[in-house]
């Protein structure tokens, strides 16, 4: 099995950043500093950063509500709260369709590498949704300019999906997964955003969850993220 293959059938991470992190000098296998493309067999022992990963016979699914203030990441060298510290389970997890500190709503965390192509490659064209509660009425002209996509950082935004929910707040769905894209979008513009919430990836739906609460995918939400 190929390298990066295995460190993401282990949950780690996806096969691309795995092969960022082997570039990194990060990965050892048998105590030796692992190279791109490299095979890996059951005997083997591969490390990254140190610890010991083997590929999961269990995979476990779960979708969060995220709170503003919480990290979508593995670690935080601030000691701030992490999404994967609201799940109970004794598996390795990680979280896949990053949400900002400010922004809550729908996270999934699992410790299934593979889904992190399902969910966040961008040849997957994946809509996700959210709710923006904005400061100002928000106008005809700029709700068109969203849907033919602005300029942030230099570049167009891809045409977004927008609804009116009221005169300051709209639905409004993106596929792109650029740095803070929907913040960007509507700054541009000349609106602050008072409270931004993910509702929505692809056909999974945040529902009655409540915010700091989770629950566990149910199977046809697995083979879903898992066909896409």
């Amino acid at each position: 099995m190929r390298l990066n293959k295995f460190i993401a059938d282990a949950g780690v991470c996806s096969r691309r950043k795995a092969d960022e992190m082997i570039k990194e000098g990060r990965v050892t296998v048998n105590k030796q500093e692992a190279v791109i493309g490299m095979e890996v067999s059951s005997g083997d022992v591969v490390r990254v950063d140190g610890e010991k990963v083997k590929i999961n016979t269990n995979y476990e699914y779960y979708m969060l509500n995220k709170p503003k203030r919480v990290i979508c990441s593995s670690e935080d060298k601030f000691g701030r709260k992490l999404a994967i510290d609201y799940i109970k389970s004794k598996k390795r997890l990680y979280t896949y369709g990053r949400l900002d500190y400010m922004t809550e709503g729908l996270i999934i965390i699992s410790n299934d590498g593979d889904i992190y192509n399902h969910v966040m490659h961008p040849s997957k064209k994946l809509y996700k949704s959210y709710i923006a509660k904005l400061d100002k009425d928000i106008t005809d002209d700029h709700l068109e300019a969203l849907k033919h996509g602005v300029v942030i950082d230099g570049r167009r935004t891809a045409p977004a999906k927008v609804k009116i929910v009221s005169k300051r707040e709209i639905r409004i769905a993106i596929f792109e997964g650029r740095n803070r894209q929907i913040r960007k979008m509507l700054e541009t513009l000349g609106y602050e955003i008072k409270s931004l919430k993910r509702v929505k990836v692809g056909e999974l739906t945040l529902g009655s969850l409540e915010v700091g609460h989770y629950r566990p995918l149910t199977e046809d939400e697995i083979k879903y993220l898992k066909n896409l």
